[in-house]
């Protein structure tokens, strides 16, 4: 009987965290943009970012990345500018339009967690992270960690 509460809790966090990410997927691509262009408009210093780290950071290879840049330069977000320092290295640059889409989309990406969180009371909240931090762990032990991408 215990074996199927531990399954079904685990089906639960995992059915969870896929529903929450779907709707937030969601209401990012009413906004005219997908997870993957998000994702990479966040990484996407006003001084630029190399090809190679930005894949790394969306934890894709470089040819995915190829293809989701085609697609931000499309849009306007983005451009590629070789690097000062090695003419090997492309670095992925914001244009104006597409720090103007990074001021816009990120607030309103936090304000969409927050609303979605809102179901829960600060205590509950604060119940939750500790037992989220103490399963991740998985001593029983409570360390916080900055993973909030």
């Amino acid at each position: 009987m215990k074996d199927d509460r531990y399954r079904d809790i685990y089906w639960l966090l995992k059915g969870t965290t896929q529903s929450l990410k779907q709707e937030l997927r969601k209401k990012l691509e009413e906004h005219g943009i997908t997870w993957p262009q998000f994702h990479a408009l966040y990484h996407i210093s006003p001084g630029g970012i190399p090809a190679n780290e930005l894949a790394r950071e969306l934890s894709c290879n470089p040819s995915n990345l190829t293809g989701l840049i085609d697609r931000m330069i499309e849009s306007g977000w983005v451009f590629r500018e070789h690097s000062a320092e090695d003419r090997r290295v492309w670095l992925i640059k914001l244009t104006p339009a597409g720090q103007k889409m990074k001021d816009i989309i990120i607030p309103r990406h936090k304000k969409n967690i927050r609303e979605r969180m809102a179901v829960l009371s600060d205590s509950e909240l604060g119940q939750l992270e500790k037992l989220l931090l103490q399963l991740k762990n998985g001593k029983g032990e409570v360390e916080k960690d900055d993973e909030r991408n």
